[in-house]
């Protein structure tokens, strides 16, 4: 048994529960058996049919999701003031295309084989990740919330990395389950983030990887206000913390989709040097600084409508965001 299918063997009680329960039968749930019914549907269809409606669905989209698409617009206007209107508009357009392409095959990690899974790759500098694996070395890897994120962490539970992650559960226990059993598929755990990060660093000091998104603005509590695309943004100073706890390295990733090829390119850095460095505010300030060049670098494959500026410092009552 692989070290990745062990972890899952006896089952932490701290993690997600992925077993199957009968309360998911219940009819307040038959909207969204159909829902995967049509996910079942769109994993076999044909890739380019797929793609083709996803930019179909896309000017209706960018109509009627008045609140996510207003939050991006105000996103890309903070991130590239040096774009045109009209340079920003095609890159919400390019946006909302490749979400929606990412969300219409969503169903394959579920309902495709891995040797199907495996070929959707185009990785670049795996070595980076090979180097450290080999050595035994834990590694924290550092994702943005790129559209094909779930991508990201199936590959790396595909190709026997012991992995964990953490998530928010949804509010439909039954989504919940399918998309956390879907993260579970080929081995690793997943861990509710109240559970907070005693699991994680257990983890992490007995050789498991983390499969690490920090990028969201979880407020000002226990936050550091440091620069995100040249404006202050609440972030968490995690990383730092967990690698001085653990001796973990960070080795940086991205996920893109390309319409192109049919495939998803998953990019791997070399790990962050001299990190953490013991200056807790310049270490979270560089991990911004790694994250905003991998988003710069695959700007149409982030998700620019989570409210990553929702928090202001220095209790400042100006809101980036508007009620809607």
């Amino acid at each position: 048994m692989s070290k990745n299918k062990e972890i899952n063997s006896g089952r932490d009680s701290a993690a997600y529960d992925t077993r199957f329960k009968l309360t998911l039968c219940h009819p307040k749930y038959w909207g969204t058996w159909c829902l995967l019914a049509v996910m079942f549907l769109f994993s076999w269809m044909p890739v380019r049919w797929r793609d083709g409606l996803a930019k179909a669905l896309a000017p209706v989209v960018l109509k009627l999701a008045q609140k996510p698409v207003a939050i991006a617009r105000i996103n890309l206007q903070i991130c590239f003031p040096q774009l045109t209107v009209s340079e920003r508009e095609q890159l919400l357009y390019e946006n909302i295309v490749a979400g929606l392409q990412s969300m219409l095959a969503f169903g394959e990690p579920t309902f495709r084989s891995k040797e199907y899974l495996l070929a959707r790759y185009t990785v670049k500098g795996r070595q980076h990740v090979e180097k450290l694996h080999e050595a035994g070395q834990p590694i924290i890897f550092l994702m943005p919330h790129a559209w094909a994120v779930d991508m990201a962490g199936l590959y790396l539970s595909t190709h026997e990395y012991t992995m964990c992650t953490m998530m928010h559960s949804v509010p439909n226990k039954l989504y919940d389950w399918f998309i956390n059993r879907q993260r579970e598929r080929f081995g690793g755990l997943v861990y509710e983030r109240s559970a907070g990060l005693k699991p994680i660093i257990r983890n992490l000091k007995n050789a498991c990887n983390f499969f690490y998104l920090p990028d969201q603005d979880h407020g000002p509590e226990g936050s550091l206000f440091v620069d995100f695309f040249g404006r202050k943004k609440a972030t968490l100073p995690a990383l730092p913390k967990l690698c001085k706890l653990t001796g973990a390295s960070v080795v940086p990733m991205f996920i893109a989709y390309d319409s192109a090829t049919g495939k998803y390119i998953l990019e791997f850095l070399p790990a962050l040097e001299n990190y953490p460095s013991g200056d807790i505010e310049a270490d979270t300030l560089r991990m911004n600084q790694v994250i905003e060049n991998m988003v710069s670098r695959y700007r149409s494959h982030y998700m620019w409508f989570l409210k990553y500026f929702r928090s202001r410092p220095d209790n400042n009552p100006e809101r980036t965001y508007p009620r809607m």
